[in-house]
């Protein structure tokens, strides 16, 4: 470290005309300044103390990047398996949706095979009901019918009856 030589100066400022008293007081006061100065500066001591302090910085940073890269490679693993998962998820979600859509298409078929069979099974139904309605015509219309058959059939034994009653007389008159 260099110093501060304020006789020599104080002696070059009373060569150049300066009084003693003020070259002296000058070269004291730089000499003060000049020292004040150098107080500030870094020494071989302070480098050195500085360097170890770094080195420690650098130490601890190292273990905790170290640190960091041991979680970072575990979120890796991590995130990797929930990937995993999540493509398993996604592919049975795609074969639930397969299921899904065949379900639903059965579902369809089955609809259309009910519309069908119910469609044949009202046009069932509404001939039964004409057939149903045929027969009641016809029920009425026999019953008219042997009401009438009824009636004829009692007139046509009475007429019988008067005819056998008519022809006994006769029969035995002719016997006798």
């Amino acid at each position: 470290m260099s110093t501060f030589n304020s006789l020599s100066y104080a002696t070059r400022l009373v060569d150049a005309g300066v009084p003693r008293d003020q070259a002296e007081a000058h070269a004291f006061v730089l000499q003060s300044v000049y020292e004040e100065e150098h107080k500030q500066y870094a020494t071989k001591a302070d480098f050195l103390e500085l360097r170890q302090e770094v080195k420690q910085q650098i130490l601890h940073l190292e273990a905790k990047t170290d640190r960091i890269a041991a979680k970072t490679d575990q979120l890796e693993i991590k995130t990797d398996r929930i990937e995993a998962k999540m493509n398993q998820i996604e592919a049975k979600t795609d074969q639930l949706e397969i299921k899904t859509d065949r379900i639903e298409a059965k579902i369809t078929e089955v609809e259309v095979k009910l519309s069908a069979e119910i469609s044949g099974l009202a046009k069932t139904v509404n001939e039964c009901k004409e057939e149903f309605l045929s027969f009641r015509a016809d029920v009425s219309v026999l019953r008219t019918s042997h009401k009438y058959i009824v009636w004829i059939s009692g007139g046509v034994a009475t007429m019988c009856l008067s005819v056998i009653a008519l022809c006994i007389p006769i029969y035995l008159h002719t016997l006798k």
